[in-house]
């Protein structure tokens, strides 16, 4: 056992000096931001994940939707987007309305396409 430590212990400290021999000291508030960054933008993209999930589930809500089950949702910093078809250009209205209506969705992007089911 302590042997294992040893040797990790070793590999630790070997791969610490190389580190600084190859790239200079380590530079603590430098990983400091970086890693702040790594945090905001993996909460930005939570956050749109979140977003995106309420406006599909709002939609699921409406039966009208559930024959055509084509549109697609994604979001990025309170911009939803719609893609995919509807049945009816009143369809296309009632998805945009509906997902402006979700709380924390700023702008909405239509781009849903009509097609009239056949027969």
């Amino acid at each position: 056992m302590r042997r294992t430590i040893a040797i990790f212990l070793f590999g630790l400290v070997t791969g610490i000096a190389l580190i600084h021999v190859l790239e200079g000291p380590l530079d603590i508030p430098v990983i400091r931001r970086q890693a702040r960054a790594a945090l905001d933008e993996a909460g930005r993209k939570a956050a749109d994940l979140t977003l995106a999930a309420s406006v599909r589930a709002a939609l699921a809500l409406q039966k009208e939707f559930a024959l055509f089950g084509g549109i697609e949702v994604a979001a990025s910093e309170g911009v939803v987007t719609l893609r995919g078809t509807v049945g009816s250009a009143d369809q296309r209205k009632l998805a945009e309305l509906i997902a402006r209506g979700v709380e924390g969705v700023e702008r909405v992007v239509n781009e849903l396409e009509v097609r009239e089911p056949r027969g």
